[in-house]
């Protein structure tokens, strides 16, 4: 087994990148919960619900997932087996999870295209009480595809080179 990865100081706008997407998270889960808590207390208090909170709230959830697919794979927070990389010799482990980055880029990068086809495709579509364009809800995956696909390529030589993903103090994405 090689030697523990060098500790490299992180980088101004990789931080800054990582950043915004963990506070775009912060909002969008922070605003969904304060809008499905007013409607649930709207309805049991006053007798009355928005019918508008469950559309927007679920449009945000999809726009919460995909943004959050990034920073999860950052930390190695996907479903993954890794017994086969564990059990080859350095070498050969490296040249599986390289070849594990390169579909992984591959994939993204087919999702952003197909994704931006697909939101053009629905752009003139209203959803059915808020009048949005499913275009724009849409929009999550491509958006999503390319911000995961740019994590990928800042965690991947590490990844490669020693198996390891970034490590945030006091979480182990194993134990969820």
């Amino acid at each position: 087994m090689t030697a523990a990865p060098p500790q490299r100081p992180p980088h101004v706008l990789e931080e800054a990148f990582v950043g915004l997407n963990r506070w775009a998270l912060i909002l969008l889960l922070g605003t969904m919960a304060v809008l499905v808590i007013g409607n649930v207390i709207s309805r049991y208090v006053f007798g009355h619900s928005f019918s508008w909170v469950e559309e927007a709230t679920r449009y945000m959830m999809i726009w919460a997932a995909l943004l959050g697919a990034g920073p999860a794979l950052r930390v190695g927070g996907h479903i993954a087996i890794d017994t086969l990389h564990v059990a080859l010799p350095d070498t050969g482990a490296r040249l599986l999870r390289g070849l594990i980055v390169a579909i992984m880029a591959a994939t993204l990068v087919v999702l952003v295209w197909l994704g931006i086809e697909y939101a053009s495709f629905a752009w003139e579509q209203e959803s059915p009480v808020l009048g949005w364009s499913l275009g724009k809800v849409y929009l999550a995956l491509p958006v999503g595809a390319a911000l995961m696909l740019v994590h990928l390529l800042l965690i991947a030589r590490r990844w490669v080179v020693w198996g390891e993903w970034d490590r945030i103090e006091g979480f182990d994405p194993q134990a969820l």
